[in-house]
């Protein structure tokens, strides 16, 4: 490299270059996490919240009951894995006329859609009780119906010269076609049957949505109030602390609610001591049942409204409001039109009219209930010192729920593992006892007294196995019952 240009006269040095890392005169680095000591363990891998909130769960934890480090240390100390010998790579219509006379203008699909609609309507004049929204005639089953068969614009323009000329009206049309015609002078028939379905079955809809949120409020004041959870969270804090001792992670005043779904996937370390691995979500099912033998009981117990509400959605709770708002401002913009005041008996605004003003009055009292809920869910966040996510707002619910009904299976699992542990001590024990005293000499089997005569006499050469004596005493009592026969023959005949 070419030398420096040369410095003007006066201009002071250049300064120093810095100095190399770790070399002479730098700052030292700063303190890293401990260094742990001793065998490595395996390690809780959660979120880590280093100060308690007040208000939180947290800062009022129960406290826990001492456990066997020594037990935890040899279940989850990491041993290196033996190397496994390396395998071998692998190889790689004009209209008709019916036989009744009548001017069929459908094609035959249409018109049997519409023949089978019209039969169950049969007794019923389904134009006036469309017009007048009678709910005593028209049932919620039927407007499907009538919305199938409502006449498209083609038929409509089809059925007009019917309607216009005189020397057509005379004329008879078959049932498909009188319908449609009959139906077509009903004014907005569409938005009409829309209009009236939502409001047919606006009660059940706004039942079942009044429902879910009872649930989804009813889970949270479950969580928030049950007296099993923080002892197993503080168990799950405590044991979570010891087993990342020594990494950044430890120290934690808590965690993260997701660390509750990973328990199960963390496994002991198989040994001679322990040669079946356990998970550490089944050690905390031992240790918590050591203290309380019932805690997966009350736990369940307590968290039922939790278990009733999990398949619910607070999402779907909010898009079936949305719904019925939607359905109210079309409704809004049909009472205002003049088409409902055009024919005779229609009574369209009279009946939607005051209906739509108190749907609206429910569906606002609905809407206040969803901001409650929300605002509940919201709370059990910041309980659990949990950021608060709108487009999952149960998935806090959802992940203690999942944690719940897996303690208690590991609950079951640690039950039937000590059963079978005593049963198989039980064997061995009574297998060392049949070994220590010897085979025992069988017990005499008492001989029954022999019946008289030959039967008894063949039982006893039966006994004896003298078969050949058998087949002669079997001879002799067939001879005895032989003439035993032929005396009583004798007898009735004398």
């Amino acid at each position: 490299a070419p030398p420096p240009p040369p410095r003007p006269p006066g201009m002071p040095p250049p300064p120093p270059p810095p100095p190399l890392p770790g070399g002479k005169g730098a700052p030292p680095p700063p303190p890293g996490p401990p260094v742990p000591t001793g065998p490595q363990l395996r390690a809780l891998h959660w979120k880590k919240f280093a100060a308690a909130k007040d208000g939180t769960v947290w800062r009022a934890l129960p406290p826990v009951a001492s456990f066997d480090e020594t037990e935890l240390k040899s279940l989850f100390t990491i041993r290196p894995a033996a190397r496994k010998p390396s395998m071998a790579a692998a190889t790689p219509a004009a209209p008709t006329v019916n036989a009744k006379g009548a001017r069929a203008l459908l094609d035959l699909k249409r018109s049997n859609q519409i023949q089978i609609a019209i039969s169950k309507f049969r007794g019923r004049d389904m134009r006036a009780a469309v017009l007048a929204l009678d709910e005593a005639v028209v049932k919620l089953e039927d407007i499907p119906r009538l919305r199938e068969c409502a006449p498209t614009p083609e038929e409509m323009d089809m059925l007009q010269p019917f309607s216009e000329a005189s020397e057509l009206q005379a004329l008879k049309l078959a049932p498909a076609e009188e319908f449609l015609f009959q139906m077509s002078s009903v004014p907005q028939l569409m938005p009409r049957l829309g209009c009236f379905l939502s409001k047919l079955n606006f009660p059940g809809r706004l039942q079942d949505a009044e429902a879910q949120l009872t649930a989804i409020n009813a889970a949270v004041g479950c969580v928030r109030s049950s007296s099993q959870l923080p002892k197993l969270l503080a168990l799950v804090l405590q044991l979570g602390n010891f087993l990342n001792a020594g990494t950044a992670r430890a120290g934690a005043a808590g965690f993260g609610s997701d660390v509750l779904l990973k328990l199960s996937e963390t496994k002991s370390t198989v040994s001679d001591d322990h040669p079946s691995q356990i998970s550490l979500l089944h050690y905390v099912a031992r240790a918590v049942v050591a203290g309380t033998p019932d805690a997966h009981k009350s736990l369940r117990h307590e968290l039922r409204p939790l278990e009733e509400a999990a398949a619910l959605s607070s999402a779907g709770v909010s898009e079936e409001l949305d719904g019925l708002q939607s359905e109210l401002e079309t409704l809004k913009r049909e009472l205002n039109l003049d088409a409902y005041t055009a024919v005779p008996g229609d009574r369209f605004i009279q009946v939607m009219g005051p209906w739509r003003a108190e749907a609206a009055k429910q569906v606002d009292g609905l809407r206040a209930k969803v901001a409650q809920m929300l605002g509940g869910l919201e709370g059990l966040y910041e309980f659990f010192a949990e950021p608060f996510d709108p487009a999952d707002a149960e998935g806090l619910l959802t992940r203690i729920n999942a944690f719940t009904v897996s303690f208690c299976k590991a609950c079951r699992d640690n039950e039937r593992a000590e059963h079978m542990r005593k049963k198989q001590i039980e064997a061995k024990a009574a297998a060392a006892k049949r070994a220590q005293a010897g085979a025992k000499p069988a017990k005499p089997v008492p001989k029954r007294p022999a019946g008289g005569g030959a039967m008894g006499n063949i039982q006893n050469s039966l006994r004896r196995g003298e078969f050949e004596m058998m087949k002669r005493l079997q001879s002799q009592m067939s001879a005895e019952l032989q003439s035993k026969m032929q005396a009583r023959r004798q007898g009735i005949v004398g």
